[in-house]
């Protein structure tokens, strides 16, 4: 197929994604929950405290961090069979583990990209460095990310 076919192809997916309201499955809606949640009380101490916070998976809370903890089902990463967000493909971001995030006062925080999923659906949670999040969702009947 041409470039311009598979340019065309991705758009038309795109649109049909916005378009064909889905629900996200219970476990990962919860999961979106919680990451939210636990980045706002994150922004919130560090802001009333004046010092760093971390939020980590898959460890105990300690003083000055937060641990993330997912709705059974959920897993951390992603599959191969997902490919990566449009945004991400020349990144140079490869996956594996998630890495903690540093988030700091004033609303900053250490970018980083955490994938999560339940069976064929996936999330993909991305901070950048001036505290704005991104969260986009893996479509698999239509084969795209779209924005939650």
């Amino acid at each position: 197929m041409s470039e311009l076919g598979t340019s065309l192809l991705k758009q038309v997916t795109r649109a049909a994604a916005a378009l064909l309201p889905a629900p996200l499955c219970s476990p990962l809606k919860a999961a979106q929950t919680e990451l939210r949640r636990s980045l706002h009380l994150a922004f919130g101490l560090a802001t009333t405290h004046g010092r760093a916070v971390v939020l980590e998976p898959c460890r105990k809370a300690t003083e000055g961090r937060i641990a993330v903890k997912l709705p059974t089902g959920v897993r951390w990463g992603r599959p191969a069979a997902i490919p990566l967000p449009p945004c991400l493909e020349d990144s140079g971001w490869w996956g594996g583990r998630p890495r903690p995030i540093t988030v700091m006062p004033q609303r900053r925080a250490a970018a980083n990209v955490w994938f999560l999923h339940h069976g064929r659906e996936a999330l993909c949670f991305r901070l950048d460095l001036s505290g704005s999040v991104e969260l986009l969702r893996y479509r698999p009947l239509l084969r795209t990310w779209t924005t939650c």
